[in-house]
């Protein structure tokens, strides 16, 4: 009997833990198709990816070509995101989008840009506009019900950037990678990150301890349970 009902505790609170399944390499495409369930990076979840209009004379990179990777845990979640296309003299590309962030306290914000390069007036940037404790308007980037922020990176000028504000357990994020070849230069994507640092939910955490000592209690049960001469309870 008690075995059992640790059985059921266990099941009960392991379920609470995972609405979503954990986060995986895939295309922007795959991300957008996760809706509202999203998908989880420890106890965070990243749901609603979605693109926004961004520049008009910029070319779309399709979704599909878009890489995001899941990173951390916990206490540090975030996305790398890898954009493969280059731009030459007269062409911008861009990519654009949204998505949400929760189940942690989030205090701070960063991004960094890698593996890119241009010639001439071409450039590539990042540049992330977020919203704490609220959410964006259609646009994606006005409208915020929380503090607005924004950070910005542009390869070989200033390759981060961060931000920290007070405590909220939800970020609305929108961003927008841009290769320009400018008038008479080239330019080369490459790898911007999204990573936040985050401390869990009391929700999360509670459940999580009773997880874990539902398992050692089990595990120390099973142990005793195998001596001779004993018998399980009924």
């Amino acid at each position: 009997m008690k075995r059992s009902f640790f059985i059921v505790l266990l099941a009960f609170a392991g379920s609470a833990l995972a609405f979503s399944s954990p986060c995986a390499i895939g295309s922007l495409a795959s991300y957008i198709t996760l809706g509202a369930s999203g998908c989880t990076v420890g106890s965070n979840t990243f749901f609603d990816f979605a693109t926004v209009s961004g520049i008009s004379r910029a070319t779309e990179i399709p979704t599909s070509s878009v890489s995001v990777s899941p990173l951390g845990g916990s206490f540090d979640p975030g996305l790398t995101v890898t954009v493969n296309v280059s731009a030459s003299a007269d062409t911008l590309f861009e990519a654009i989008f949204t998505y949400r962030v929760t189940g942690g306290s989030y205090t701070a914000n960063a991004i960094s840009l890698s593996n890119s390069s241009q010639t001439g007036d071409g450039a590539v940037t990042d540049t992330q506009n977020f919203c704490a404790g609220g959410t964006f308007g259609p646009d994606g980037v006005t409208g915020c019900t929380g503090k607005p922020g924004a950070l910005v990176a542009v390869n070989g000028v200033q390759n981060s950037d961060s931000a920290q504000f007070t405590s909220v357990s939800l970020l609305s994020i929108t961003d927008d990678f841009v290769i320009d070849g400018g008038t008479a230069g080239t330019a080369n994507g490459g790898t911007f990150t999204d990573r936040f640092s985050s401390v869990p939910e009391p929700s999360s955490a509670f459940l999580l301890t009773i997880a874990t000592a539902v398992a050692v209690s089990l595990k120390f049960g099973q142990k005793r349970g195998d001596r001779p001469g004993n018998k399980e309870e009924v």
